[in-house]
């Protein structure tokens, strides 16, 4: 949770000038946060648009058991987005952040979203796209043995904009933003739409791909190196906004 919490906070600075250039205060209706986890989006979202009456889901009940009481006013359930416990032609508006990348048949969450929503409804997707990633060659070997061994598809964004045109979804607007390591650890620089993290605060991101069974080798090589050559790296944020 204190690395989803800090990735969400993180992800907010970016997202604040987004949602301006996209008139987002204009949405009005109900919307829903799809996989919210410790719901750190979902409270700057309803902060960002009290027109919209928010609910969210997450598949984890502990997550939601904890937003239930830190975020009261957003009306939470545990719900696994490739099966969402809504009714069809429900919502105005469905945010999904940083989930795709981490569910098998992730086509499945994108059909519940087209169902869920009302004609003319709208979905942002936010979340990385693996193959995208920049940087000297043990990085990208990390990378690419980590989306072999993670149990879903790292490069899922890389389909999504065939997938939902094939469900009947018009892209509106689509924004890649650019994560690099080469800022400050105290304060990270916003130079929208690019984001400059600090060297430890950009591993303290991707530390996660040397917990998986197998992973080890290549994450100490990759460790060992960054630390002492300060590697740098970049990657893509795809952030694609789609109408009904």
């Amino acid at each position: 949770m204190p690395r989803l919490s800090a990735q969400a906070n993180l992800l907010k600075l970016l997202l604040e000038p987004y949602l301006d250039s996209i008139e987002y205060e204009k949405e009005v209706g109900t919307a829903l946060d799809a996989g919210a986890g410790p719901g750190v989006l979902t409270s700057f979202l309803v902060k960002k648009n009290p027109n919209l009456k928010w609910m969210a889901c997450d598949i984890s009940e502990d997550m939601v058991q904890y937003c239930k009481l830190v975020y009261p006013k957003v009306d939470w359930k545990v719900s696994d987005v490739r099966a969402l416990d809504y009714p069809d032609n429900h919502f105005d508006f469905i945010f999904n952040s940083m989930v795709l990348i981490h569910i098998k048949e992730p086509e499945k969450a994108l059909k519940e979203f087209y169902r869920v929503l009302k004609p003319g409804g709208k979905i942002l997707i936010h979340c990385p796209n693996d193959k995208t990633f920049t940087g000297p060659q043990v990085l990208l070997d990390m990378v690419a043995k980590h989306a072999t061994i993670h149990p879903a598809d790292r490069f899922v964004m890389e389909k999504v904009p065939s997938i939902m045109e094939g469900l009947g979804f018009q892209l509106k607007h689509r924004t890649d933003f650019i994560a690099s390591n080469d800022g400050n650890d105290d304060k990270p620089i916003v130079e929208y739409p690019k984001i400059h993290l600090g060297m430890m605060t950009g591993w303290s991101m991707m530390s996660f791909m040397g917990h998986p069974e197998g992973m080890q080798e290549l994450y100490s090589q990759l460790q060992s190196e960054y630390m002492s050559n300060r590697v740098k790296f970049t990657i893509k944020l795809e952030t694609h906004l789609y109408q009904k």
